[in-house]
């Protein structure tokens, strides 16, 4: 009977939350149709530029509504970014870009998919104070990676950081189904520490004894009916439980502190002896007990095998090396630096390399990315030479080298800084696409306008098309301008054709209201008649033909 009242309650509980989630569901997407798809023109070409240096494989909508007070993501294959009028009106461009670049991540990592998956396990497990611990933790650190994918997009991260406070203040209603900037549970003061270079965050979270206690009093009144009845129908069992009580009693609880793969290999070293018989409370020992245990009996090593042997004298080797990793807490990172290869000499070769001293995590990049000390070495002396660890990680990832960046610096537009090679060679700009602009007569002026030009695309081929369609002669800035709006060849001739007195300026402002000959028919069939274009962006300016 109390069985039955509990799974009442448990169905209960996961029909209201599943209600309440639908209702977030729901009010998402009716804000996803209201929202308006016209945007500035300036803000949509910072959201494509970020969206090209994410490098997103599916398209994204942009909307902007007056509902909200803090932009958000949502949706899988249709995805989209709502951000609030507040925002567009008050940021500069600087910091609405890295605001959608946060939004955009959350897209490129399938943010949405994963907190459907979370809010799905809410609903299951609503009972379990651990799951809605775990749920928190999950969207807090959600959020700080994009705040790391926001903050690289920018020159300086305080403009990310400014930006998070001018949001603050403009916060939005939370909704439960969308990833809003904002977060779950994290504070302002945390993120803004972790985009400034601070990775000691404060969580404020449950006690570990709080949190065991209330897992033991849960799963007590769950499995306590079960127990008794099975106690009572089973009379031996019972009398087999009471007989090995106090054994199993003294069997200690083992803790996941020590990772296997270190605990499997010193186990295997160890020398067997006949007169030692397997006592019972060894299997359920701590793993570390075990591994302090394993490392007194370990068979002697050779010298060249001391590391693999022994995960100990590793661990103690970092923490010399000045690494303090513990292995409870670390437990994730000394897999990764395990598995990569990563030893006390490689962190002290980099150090040594006079960029900085490597974090774990840039160790670990490093390493993953091959980045030797001879390869530092090349790059000194050189326009490729980086600063710090984080440009060193970028240009290796890209592929920069010596080379290429003598070839960017034989353009003739000004020494290339590092920012400059890393961003050409991730546009894919190479001595041949420059030189093919040359011969085509666009010549950008500097560096920053070669990656713009590369960036949107603008290739020989559409020049000559944009002087076959009757403007020859266009600088780089008028070409740019012209891609950026979406004119091809085709509209642009036809523009001409249907009104021939039309400038460039008309022709960008015709492309921006997409004045086309449907638009033009839709306003003969309503009675207007005038073929002026700049009537007739004034009347599409007026949405009332829409």
């Amino acid at each position: 009977m109390r069985a039955r009242r509990l799974d009442a309650l448990w169905l209960t509980g996961v029909c209201l939350l599943t209600l309440r989630a639908f209702a977030g569901w729901w009010r998402l997407d009716r804000l996803r149709r209201q929202a308006q798809i016209a945007v500035p023109e300036t803000v949509k070409r910072g959201f494509e530029k970020v969206a090209r240096q994410l490098r997103l494989a599916h398209s994204v909508s942009l909307h902007i509504s007056d509902e909200i007070f803090s932009p958000l993501a949502m949706g899988v294959w249709r995805a989209a970014v709502i951000i609030p009028v507040s925002a567009v009106a008050s940021l500069p461009p600087d910091q609405l870009e890295a605001v959608l670049a946060h939004e955009l991540a959350h897209i490129r990592r399938w943010d949405y998919i994963g907190n459907l998956l979370q809010t799905a396990i809410e609903c299951l497990f609503f009972f379990h104070p651990a799951v809605w611990w775990m749920s928190r933790r999950t969207r807090d650190l959600r959020e700080m990676c994009c705040d790391e994918v926001a903050a690289r997009t920018c020159m300086d991260p305080g403009i990310y950081a400014e930006a998070l406070l001018n949001l603050e203040e403009r916060r939005a209603d939370r909704l439960q189904l969308a990833v809003a900037l904002h977060g779950n549970g994290g504070t302002l003061l945390n993120r803004i520490r972790r985009v400034m270079g601070d990775s000691t965050v404060d969580y404020s979270s449950i006690s570990a004894v709080r949190l065991t206690a209330a897992v033991l009093v849960i799963g007590g009144l769950l499995f306590a009916p079960h127990i008794a009845d099975g106690l009572k129908a089973e009379p031996a069992h019972a009398r087999i439980l009471s007989n090995t009580a106090p054994a199993i009693a003294a069997v200690p609880v083992a803790q996941p502190a020590a990772s296997p793969e270190i605990v499997i290999r010193n186990h295997a070293a160890v020398r067997p002896t006949a007169s030692a018989a397997p006592a019972p409370a060894a299997v359920a020992a701590p793993v570390a007990v075990v591994v302090a245990q394993v490392e007194k009996q370990a068979a002697p090593v050779e010298p060249q095998q001391a590391e693999k042997a022994s995960g100990g004298d590793y661990i103690q080797r970092m923490r010399d090396a000045g690494y303090p990793l513990d292995l409870n807490k670390d437990l994730d990172t000394l897999v990764s630096l395990r598995s990569l290869g990563v030893s006390p000499e490689y962190a002290k070769s980099i150090a040594q390399a006079g960029l900085g001293t490597p974090t774990l995590h840039q160790l670990i990049s490093l390493k993953a990315q091959n980045v030797t000390p001879e390869y530092i070495a090349s790059l000194k002396g050189t326009e490729a030479a980086p600063s710090n660890l984080h440009e060193l990680i970028s240009e290796k990832a890209l592929g920069v080298t010596p080379e290429y960046a003598k070839s960017v610096t034989s353009f003739g537009l000004g020494t290339p800084t590092n920012h400059d090679l890393v961003s050409l060679k991730a546009l894919g700009v190479t001595p041949e696409y420059f030189a093919e602009l040359k011969a085509s007569g666009i010549t950008p002026s500097n560096l920053h306008e070669l990656s713009s030009l590369r960036a949107l695309d603008v290739t020989p081929e559409y020049a000559k098309s944009m002087a076959s369609a009757g403007y020859p002669n266009l600088s780089s800035h008028e070409l740019m301008s012209l891609k950026a709006q979406g004119v091809t060849p085709e509209y642009l001739h036809w523009v001409k054709t249907t009104f021939p007195n039309s400038d460039l300026h008309q022709v960008q402002q015709a492309a921006v209201f997409h004045i086309n000959a449907d638009f033009i028919a839709n306003a003969k069939a309503h009675g207007f008649n005038s073929t002026d274009l700049e009537k007739l962006i004034r009347l599409r300016m007026t949405g009332l033909l829409n």
